[in-house]
């Protein structure tokens, strides 16, 4: 069935379907804490810095 013009399809979808899917659990990641920036260049070479110790301890592991 094709649903057209109807923004709110998708919620009708998810709420008739009564299927529960669960998503993968990423291992690896490295320890952190909640942290705060003064800015988003702060922020993007934190992330850099953690994308880079994920690639050195050998990626990501998903799991069910």
């Amino acid at each position: 069935m094709k649903i057209e013009n109807d923004y709110k399809a998708k919620l009708k979808i998810w709420a008739t379907e009564l299927d529960v899917v669960t998503l993968p659990k990423a291992i690896g990641f490295p320890e952190f804490s909640c942290r705060r920036f003064s800015s988003g260049e702060d922020m993007n070479i934190w992330k850099k810095s953690m994308l880079d110790e994920i690639a050195r301890n050998g990626g990501l592991r998903w799991t069910k």
